[in-house]
Formats: C-alpha cells, sequence, structure tokens
C-alpha cells in the first residue's frame, strides 16, 4: 500500500512538471507585431462578436469587416472608387435579401449613427499599392455572402491573401466567426480597440459588377 501511494506521488509529480513546462512555454511564446506606420496604405480586420449588442433570447451573433486606410499622400484607387488622402473605406458581405453584393462604408455609418460594434477588435498592417489589384480580384471572385462563406469567411480570406502566409491570421474548425477570428488575434500584439472609421464616406454597394449609392433609412 505504502509503494502505491509513493508511486502515486512520483506520478502526480511528474505531470505536475509536464504541465509547469508546458505553461511556461505558452507563457513565453511572445506575440507577434505587425509593421504598421501612421503613413502608406493600411490594411485592417475588424471583427465584433455581437456580445455587447445581444439581448436575453436575442442573441447578436457579430460581424467581421475590411478597412483601407489611405496616408499615402495622394489619391488610390480600388474598382472604381477614389480614395483621397486621408480618406478611408470599408468592405464586407452581408447576408441581405436582395442586396447580396458587396458593401461599402456601411459598418461607419452604423457606427456613428446607431454607436454600433461597441468593443470591436481590429488588427492592422501595411501594404503596398500594387496589393490593390489583389483585394480587387478577390472581390471580382467572391462577391456575395453565403451561409459557408460569410462575412468572417470573407474578411479573414481576403486578408490572408493581401498580406502572405508570414502575417495570416490562423482559425480552427471549418466554421468562420467573429469569436474565432478574435481568438485568431491572440497572436499578435497590436490589436486595437474601437477603431476610428469616421473618415469613411457614403454608403454603395456592387452587385453584378454595377455600383448602386446607398442610404440608412431614417
Amino acid at each position: 500500500m505504502k509503494k502505491r501511494i509513493i508511486a502515486w506521488a512520483v506520478l502526480l509529480s511528474v505531470c505536475a512538471a509536464a504541465l509547469g513546462l508546458w505553461c511556461s512555454a505558452a507563457a513565453g511564446k511572445a506575440a507577434r507585431t505587425l509593421p504598421c506606420e501612421e503613413e502608406g496604405l493600411i490594411l485592417s480586420i475588424t471583427t465584433f462578436d455581437g456580445k455587447s449588442e445581444s439581448k436575453p433570447f436575442l442573441k447578436c451573433f457579430g460581424h467581421t469587416w475590411i478597412g483601407l486606410d489611405n496616408r499615402t499622400g495622394h489619391t488610390v484607387y480600388l474598382k472604381d472608387r477614389a480614395i483621397p488622402d486621408g480618406e478611408m473605406v470599408t468592405f464586407s458581405v452581408w447576408a441581405v435579401s436582395g442586396l447580396s453584393g458587396l458593401l461599402f462604408d456601411l459598418e461607419p455609418c452604423y457606427i456613428a449613427n446607431y454607436g454600433r460594434y461597441t468593443g470591436r477588435l481590429s488588427l492592422s498592417t501595411n501594404i503596398g499599392e500594387e496589393q490593390l489589384k489583389v483585394i480587387e480580384d478577390y472581390m471580382e471572385q467572391h462577391d456575395k455572402w453565403t451561409v459557408d462563406k460569410n462575412c468572417s469567411y470573407w474578411s479573414i480570406h481576403l486578408r490572408n491573401e493581401v498580406v502572405g502566409e508570414d502575417a495570416a491570421l490562423k482559425i480552427r474548425g471549418f466554421v468562420c466567426t467573429p469569436e474565432k477570428i478574435e481568438q485568431a488575434f491572440s497572436a499578435f500584439d497590436c490589436v486595437e480597440v474601437d477603431k476610428d472609421f469616421s473618415r469613411a464616406g457614403g454608403i454603395y454597394c456592387y452587385k453584378d459588377g454595377e455600383r448602386t449609392e446607398l442610404q440608412l433609412c431614417s
């Protein structure tokens, strides 16, 4: 009996030591810092888990979108949109009946007019102007929301194509959600809370290659 107790004590000690080493390694793994100067083209991915807007028996599942901030000193172009120096644009896909195309600058209007997306998290990095073509090509090939390719899936895959494997966000599982993107953010130490999007313009959408100006209902 005494030998059995000693054996169990030794086993527990070994397990505790292994756990301690694993925790130390995890704690010692430094978060990565992405290059993000306040000049040039700044690409951001923003995700909102929906918790601050959820109510009893009514869950908000959140939203994810992409932002592009022009600090180059000159105008750049995305599709037929001119983005002057100092302005920004956001874009995403939405599950809106009858409006299944790409939606631009809708999130900044929701934030400004209705105080939406409080607690949103953003991860930003500088990109080259040549990467605008990558964004446009992605938009041409993926221009609508679907059940298996929702706003979070659309946003993270666009971003990863632009920034490349070295700075890519990694998620687990087959279903992409805002919460999973938040978890992926934990690998980086430059996450911004409630990023300002007030320099964006008016709302419009692209569907079947056509641009349509929109506005929020009063």
